[in-house]
């Protein structure tokens, strides 16, 4: 039996140390808005412990209501998710009553959406609360920051020009 090598520290080339000593992970913008993902989820989960929703499913819900019999690529078009995810979840919202999935009249494979009596039931309950949760994911920002915050966010996440 060959004996056991224990492997050797690596090296980086003196230009690749070089950069590794200039990096700070709190000046990196995708930690920064990973972290603030997180703590988004985290208020969300917090403010809606005993409700059966996500923050994507509340978020469908609400497009569903402001666009009654959108099909489900036009829901995922919305979200900016893709199909086959929001597919599961319009599953799973249409299951709980949340969500009616009806075939679509001009396409049989298509399907439309609209809000159902759970679903109803839920946004009644939640939208109260949710203002606040979105109001305290930004109370650290003086108000005057608050709108080019969200703005900044816009350009960040928009389509690049082509």
């Amino acid at each position: 039996m060959p004996p056991i090598r224990t492997p050797s520290p690596a090296k980086l080339s003196p230009q690749s140390q070089a950069l590794v000593d200039q990096f700070h992970l709190e000046d990196i913008v995708s930690h920064l808005l990973r972290r603030a993902h997180f703590m988004a989820e985290e208020r969300f989960n917090t403010a809606f412990a005993g409700e059966s929703i996500t923050p994507r499913q509340k978020a469908a819900l609400i497009v569903v209501s402001q666009h009654p019999g959108l099909t489900q690529n036009a829901l995922a078009g919305h979200l900016f998710m893709d199909r086959n995810t929001v597919a599961e979840m319009v599953k799973r919202l249409c299951a709980s009553g949340m969500l009616v999935r009806t075939s679509a009249k001009s396409d049989q494979r298509a399907y439309q959406l609209y809000l159902g009596n759970e679903g109803a039931e839920l946004l009644e309950r939640v939208l109260p609360r949710d203002a606040e949760v979105e109001r305290k994911l930004l109370e650290r920002l003086p108000d005057e920051y608050r709108p080019l915050f969200l703005k900044c966010l816009k350009l960040i996440v928009s389509p690049e020009e082509a």
